[in-house]
């Protein structure tokens, strides 16, 4: 068994810390998986991971490591704090590759755009896997593989439909879906016609453009009889797809 490494400045340490940034994982085209769940469907989606390192306290990883064939680098608690993204991380800490960019397909699509922040980025994926729905990003959306999207998405990303378009309306409409427009009000209530849907998310503070909006094929509004002025733009995604996948 390799000796524990003690040190955040040994260089396997050194290379995982390098991902935290999005131009180290652009660069090694890499990022990281963080405790012992995403871990865990890691494994049952068959990837691989390039690098893991694990407390020699976590016997769990120890375990799936070794039915895998893999030999994880044991570090020092500190050293796992200092290598991982989180604030207080789980062992283990997995570095894998980022899957290649896919294609619109024809498929029940929630779409973001300029959705910035990463916990609704990950929410959202998460609510997608649940309901059976691709997920395509677009704009200015937080890097749907950085740690802090993975980590909110809780391991849905292994095993999902995921595209990225710099012209979602026009991908959308070449994959054959309807596009639905989310907006705040003075849309129709929701509801799916005969197509497969992509349903267009907006920002958190500015909602969809109105380009963006004027080139959907409807409108969609969520009612809100208690008064409020909006919902998170992550439980407004989650409810209409549920509303819609209820249907399909």
């Amino acid at each position: 068994m390799e000796p524990t490494i003690t040190s955040s400045s040994n260089p396997l340490v050194k290379r995982i810390r390098r991902l935290h940034r999005a131009r180290g994982r652009r660069e090694a085209g890499l990022t990281l998986i963080e405790g012992p769940k995403v871990f865990a469907q890691m494994v049952t989606a068959g990837v691989v991971p390039e690098a893991i390192i694990a407390e020699a306290s976590d016997e769990a990883t120890m375990e799936l490591c070794y039915s895998q064939g893999w030999v994880p680098s044991l570090v020092a608690t500190e050293v796992l704090t200092a290598a991982a993204d989180a604030v207080h991380p789980q062992s283990p800490v997995a570095a894998i590759r980022i899957p290649k960019g896919r294609a619109i397909r024809h498929r029940d699509s929630l779409i973001l755009n300029d959705i910035a922040d990463p916990g609704n980025v990950g929410t959202m994926f998460r609510s997608a896997a649940a309901f059976g729905w691709d997920v395509c990003v677009s704009g200015a959306t937080a890097d749907p593989w950085s740690p802090k999207v993975l980590r909110a998405g809780a391991g849905s990303h292994f095993g999902m439909h995921i595209s990225s378009s710099d012209d979602p309306v026009a991908d959308a409409h070449t994959a054959g879906l309807e596009l639905l427009a989310s907006i705040v009000s003075g849309g129709d209530d929701p509801g799916r016609g005969e197509r497969r849907i992509a349903l267009l998310i907006g920002s958190e503070a500015h909602g969809l453009s109105e380009k963006i909006t004027t080139q959907a094929d409807r409108s969609v509004t969520l009612s809100m009889p208690g008064g409020a002025e909006s919902l998170n733009a992550a439980v407004a995604a989650s409810i209409l797809m549920y509303l819609l996948a209820g249907e399909s």
